[in-house]
């Protein structure tokens, strides 16, 4: 009978070839140098050993010590490459932890499959190892010679009795004095692939986890199908990039069992049912072909049992009745593993609030967003196809409209409950940093990138990040390095952002905030074409020094002669105009104006553009006052220049102690979703800009929205919005549908309204009587609409 797991039964050609290949690799491996030695050994074990003669007796640890005990001694040196990120999920862990543990001190921490003690020597650099930070660390792996190597290095650390080194099965591992709900947190290391009974470990660890505060890491190889997530969408918290193609998952999974690595989703999938998922990162080590891997947080799956029902208060501005023996539930009945009663009979029911209940008759944990920090970020459908029109990334890196104007016309105070279209959020932001500001802010964008890209600056203020380095990111644009950012985001921003936001900005914020090859902030979003155009133009015909001038003049006389003399006549050259301005095409993808908002605009846009410009040089400074076209012409701000939120006192008021900031709610959908899952009534203004502008005029889109904004609003409630056209079609709606509209702001030519000056009127339709016949329940047939 031929045995195919001894090479010795190979063909002979194929059996020749590896033995001449494996003595070739041995005998320049003992004349080499120790680091290609190494590096020799491991390619043995790793890719030709697998091939020889496997053990019959199936134990675990035999096998373990046969792949090791050769590589004991190279094994750090020669895993650097391969099992990538293992410090930045270990960063990861700790700021969460320290983000919820009361003190961060006294900590007890179990690194399952630890090996040489990788974890632990990083740990010992930038969060030190001693008895004040931690009371006790266990390594635990299986491999004796691994644990021999670790022992050495932590001789010192062991002989004080705060690391102990246990060569034990995971699964069933022993500690004595060792009580339940004791672990601050566990950690796995691209160990969890290793373990063939994962779901005995897994299942062995659940009850020694602080039930409060103690987290669980793991960071492993992992191949992910679409068939996967079937089912589980609503409990993770990072969908993108997580599932790989047919040809790539057969491959590595194919590769990595010949060293007993299991890539298959099963490990991933148990990790994310028995405990609630915090964070969740799909990555590739793209120094070796693309390998896929994965960095999970997770905590108690019960731990925000009691909370379901105030977060989807907080979401819907539902008046907050705490069900009835929710509170009091005790700690033994959520140790036995019961969710709490959640409440269906609540006046306006979140998407996440249905995903709740749901995955609570399934036994399956909350969607992630639950076990955030903060409610900031509420849950929608991360695989909702109207997000594919986006790309994956945002179109406004600021914000155009002026927010001055808006505190001039809605005398914004503490009172208000307001909604807003997100944006870039500058103006959302704005409104927080006002003396008296709003009580609630809703932030509401159908692309979830513009959403990440607000949670971002909000996660900056929450987490107190020096306001020199907020003025960096968003100020200046940039960093000095890639690493400074993907830093930052780890040890500071991570705890006070939603898993989606987080892997958005690991995947894009390196780049986008480094100064070298495609970073620079304002150099980002779908926008970013008009604007570098805009420079070329300056560039090709030589009026780079202008634009600096008139971005630096001290008098409006001054401005004004630049402006006319040199600037202007390259700007509004008819050829330029016909071939750029001009163009559908370019309207949309690089000034982010849709055909039917060109339609809405009187005479050619042409000169639409040219009222729009003209008179802006004789509003204010473009220097002190005008910071939308400051950061247009200079791709950065100017500290005495700048949106409020980069200014010294809007970085006091939205950090201070009682700080605004935890007001905001940020939705992702279209807002018609939105406005028909609040309570009614519940707002008091609502600013929608442009994008009724967007509608077909034909359709119905207009009528059904604009009930939606009647039920949405309290008793004289207002809406302000912008449009391209002095008369828009759809106020004679608002007026048949319970509002009274008026402009407050109608643009002439040779006149601005505003500091931007991009649209033609500015109106607010205020609420005088409620529809008599309204239904906001979750099955109203309302089309999408795009934000």
């Amino acid at each position: 009978m031929i045995e195919t797991d001894s090479i010795s039964y190979l063909p002979i050609s194929l059996s020749n070839f590896f033995g001449i290949l494996v003595v070739g690799i041995l005998t320049y491996a003992a004349f080499a140098d120790e680091n290609v030695k190494g590096i020799f050994i491991f390619a043995y074990n790793c890719f030709f050993k697998p091939f020889g003669k496997k053990s019959k007796s199936g134990d675990q640890q035999e096998d373990l010590e046969s792949f090791y005990k050769n590589q004991a001694s190279i094994y750090d040196q020669t895993r650097k490459i391969l099992l990538k990120g293992r410090e930045n999920a270990l960063q990861l862990a700790v700021t969460h932890l320290l983000a919820s543990h009361p003190t961060g001190k006294d900590l007890v921490w179990i690194d399952i499959g630890g090996g040489t003690g990788s974890n632990l020597e990083f740990m010992k650099n930038v969060y030190k190892i001693n008895r004040k930070n931690f009371r006790k660390i266990y390594m635990i792996d299986y491999s004796s010679s691994l644990c021999e190597q670790a022992k050495k290095k932590f001789s010192k650390e062991i002989e004080l009795g705060v690391v102990e080194i246990l060569c034990s099965d995971a699964s069933k591992f022993e500690i004595q004095g060792l009580n339940r709900g004791g672990v601050d947190l566990f950690t796995f290391s691209y160990s969890l692939s290793m373990i063939p009974n994962y779901y005995s470990t897994v299942d062995h660890i659940i009850p020694f986890l602080n039930r409060e505060h103690g987290i669980v890491c793991s960071i492993d190889f992992g191949t992910q199908s679409d068939y996967n997530a079937v089912g589980r969408v609503d409990t993770l918290g990072g969908l993108v990039n997580r599932n790989g193609s047919w040809l790539t998952r057969h491959f590595w999974n194919i590769w990595f069992e010949f060293d007993k690595v299991h890539l298959d989703a099963a490990r991933r999938n148990y990790l994310e049912y028995k405990f609630g998922t915090l964070k969740s990162l799909n990555l590739r080590n793209k120094t070796l072909g693309n390998i896929p891997y994965y960095i999970w947080i997770g905590c108690d799956k019960f731990k925000c049992a009691n909370l379901i029902d105030k977060i989807n208060a907080y979401v819907t501005e539902s008046p907050y009745l705490l069900p009835q023996g929710v509170d009091s539930l005790s700690n033994s009945k959520l140790r036995k593993g019961s969710f709490a009663s959640i409440s269906s009979n609540v006046s306006a029911v979140s998407k996440g609030h249905e995903a709740a209940i749901e995955n609570q008759k399934r036994g399956l944990p909350y969607p992630s967003v639950y076990y955030q920090k903060d409610v900031t970020r509420v849950y929608y459908d991360e695989l909702n196809p109207l997000f594919e029109q986006f790309n994956n990334q945002y179109i406004y890196a600021f914000t155009w409209e002026d927010p001055r104007e808006d505190m001039n016309i809605l005398n914004i105070n503490s009172n208000d409950s307001i909604l807003a279209i997100t944006s870039a959020g500058d103006n959302l932001l704005h409104y927080a940093t006002l003396p008296n500001p709003p009580k609630k802010i809703h932030g509401v964008d159908l692309n979830p990138c513009q959403n990440h890209l607000l949670e971002l600056k909000l996660a900056c203020f929450k987490a107190k990040l020096d306001q020199e380095k907020i003025w960096q990111i968003f100020g200046e644009g940039k960093l000095e390095t890639k690493e400074e950012f993907l830093q930052l985001l780890l040890s500071q921003l991570s705890p006070h952002l939603s898993s989606n936001a987080l892997q958005y900005w690991v995947d894009k914020g390196p780049r986008t905030f480094s100064p070298k090859g495609n970073g620079l902030y304002y150099d980002t979003g779908s926008t970013r074409w008009a604007l570098k155009l805009a420079r070329w133009l300056f560039v090709r015909s030589r009026l780079t020094s202008a634009v600096d001038q008139l971005c630096n003049s001290k008098t409006m006389k001054e401005q004004k002669g630049i402006w006319e003399s040199k600037i202007k006549p390259t700007l509004f050259n008819p050829i330029i105009g016909k071939l750029l301005i001009g163009n559908s095409v370019f309207l949309w993808k690089a000034l982010g104006v849709p055909i039917n908002q060109a339609n809405m605009i009187q005479g050619s846009i042409l000169n639409y553009i040219i009222d729009t410009l003209d008179p802006i040089v004789e509003r204010s400074l473009l220097s002190t006052d005008n910071y939308f076209y400051y950061l247009c012409l200079q791709a950065k701000y100017a500290k005495n220049n700048c949106p409020s939120y980069l200014t010294s006192e809007g970085y006091h008021q939205l950090t201070k102690k009682n700080s605004p900031i935890p007001n905001f709610r940020l939705h992702t959908d279209t807002l018609n979703d939105v406005l028909k899952r609040l309570s009614s009534q519940s707002l008091t203004i609502i600013v929608i800009m442009d994008h009724m502008d967007w509608f077909d005029p034909q359709g119905q889109e207009a009528e059904e929205e604009i009930q939606l904004l009647n039920n949405a609003l309290s008793e004289n409630g207002r809406v302000m919005l912008r449009s391209a056209s002095t008369e828009p079609w759809y106020i004679a709606i608002f007026n048949a549908n319970g509002f009274i509209s008026e402009p407050v702001a109608v643009r002439e030519s040779g006149n601005s309204i505003d500091r931007c000056n991009m649209y033609a009127s500015t109106w607010v339709c205020t609420k005088r009587s409620p529809l008599r016949s309204f239904s906001t329940s979750s099955d109203a047939t309302i089309s999408s609409l795009k934000l």
